[in-house]
């Protein structure tokens, strides 16, 4: 059976959400990504879409081949026979170039500065792990991650940026991420990526809920040639595979 406790609510006539315990934990959120692929894979199931968050995994179902009380029904039989003690699997590390200057990162001197760091420090520090991915939102491929040492996990501004350039990394708290597309912007912007994180004529994202992504640090010049290659489609993510329990 499940470690966690859980509700399942309704959400409309063709939804439903697998509500676990209110916090933000890797393996609470690797429980909600396993689920999801499970599910995705049965056609008994007839998901439309299963879209992880935080705590939660809403479901979306075709009413035309299963009905609510048949999904709850299934659904609960499943969780029910669920075990934690999956096997050994892959997890994807991503190795995302990041150029941490002032013109980059309006906020990088702001971050050193509570954080009571240098800037190299402060980029050594956001850089030495990498970060989990528990859920996509916001725009189209932001991925919301953690953790970062709470010693630069500085709070949002309290006055939004109107907008901020794509490709923007930055600090909220414990959380970092990456805005793929050009956006207003409460968090603390400490560098840019030269990658084009999406594109709307292929929307999928290089990195997925449940992937882990490591920033590492670029000076200017390779920021130019990177994105000039990246321009060309040329340029790949440098992806290694590390197994978890």
């Amino acid at each position: 059976m499940l470690m966690y406790p859980y509700n399942l609510v309704a959400v409309g006539e063709q939804a439903m959400n697998l509500v676990f315990p209110e916090k933000i934990d890797v393996a609470e959120n690797q429980t909600i990504q396993r689920i999801a692929k499970d599910l995705r894979t049965d056609p008994t199931f007839a998901l439309l879409d299963a879209i992880p968050a935080y705590h939660t995994l809403t479901l979306y179902f075709d009413t035309q081949r299963i009905s609510e009380a048949q999904f709850r029904s299934k659904l609960t039989v499943y969780l029910h026979n669920y075990t934690d003690a999956v096997a050994v699997t892959q997890e994807r590390v991503l190795e995302l170039p990041v150029c941490y200057t002032p013109e980059f990162g309006p906020d990088l001197k702001d971050v050193a500065a509570f954080a009571g760091l240098s800037i190299p420090q402060l980029i050594q520090m956001h850089t030495q792990n990498s970060y989990f991915i528990y859920m996509m939102g916001f725009l189209p491929g932001f991925a919301y991650m953690g953790f970062v040492p709470d010693q630069i996990a500085m709070p949002r501004l309290n006055r939004p940026r109107a907008e901020i350039p794509a490709g923007s990394v930055g600090i909220a708290g414990k959380q970092t991420g990456m805005y793929p597309v050009a956006s207003p912007a409460g968090w603390r912007i400490i560098g840019r990526t030269p990658l084009k994180l999406y594109d709307p004529h292929a929307p999928l994202p290089k990195y997925q809920p449940g992937d882990r992504i490591q920033f590492k640090a670029i000076n200017r010049q390779e920021y130019e040639r990177i994105k000039t290659v990246d321009q060309a489609g040329k340029y790949h993510l440098n992806i290694k595979k590390t197994k978890e329990a």
